[in-house]
């Protein structure tokens, strides 16, 4: 009789333990999975470095900037700027791009606009927030993409007028 109590115990450690190991390497494969789901989705969305600036000495009157947050928009600390119709300025990997821009219809309740040179195509799209005298408040996305297909989506808040 104490051999089969003897027997029955050790069953029941071994089966115990057989399960714990098998719970346990489920959690670490899981785990697994999610860090590298977050290391894809965070490569795909900040490609490009896009980095904030103050206005270009070129741009002067009438101009739209933009930055990534409310703080930063108070801060003054841009990630786009045009002159409302000649050229757009952005930062990328610590170099100022200047992509020129043709003139066109102004949308002010629904903004979009996309522009491109050979190396970047820029698309802003928005709404009117504000409204003051000359001056309209605006908050959407911007996607940035390069010719090598890699692109950045980022928020942004700011204003156009003049």
């Amino acid at each position: 009789m104490k051999k089969v109590m003897i027997i029955a115990s050790l069953m029941m450690l071994f089966s115990c333990k057989k399960e714990e190991q098998v719970s346990e390497t489920k959690i670490t494969t899981d785990s697994l999975n999610v860090a590298i789901d977050s290391a894809n989705t965070a490569a795909t969305l900040n490609q490009i470095n896009l980095e904030s600036f103050g206005f270009p000495a070129e741009v002067n009157g009438c101009s739209c900037y933009f930055s990534k947050t409310k703080e930063d928009f108070h801060n003054e600390k841009y990630v786009y700027i045009d002159d409302y119709g000649n050229s757009a300025f952005l930062k990328i990997d610590g170099k100022q791009a200047k992509i020129k821009m043709e003139e066109g219809d102004f949308d002010p309740d629904n903004f979009s606009k996309i522009i491109k040179n050979d190396e970047f195509s820029v698309t802003i799209e928005g709404k009117k927030v504000n409204e003051l005298d000359e001056v309209m408040l605006f908050q959407g996305t911007m996607t940035v993409e390069n010719k090598k297909g890699e692109k950045t989506i980022t928020p942004i808040y700011g204003e156009c007028g003049c």
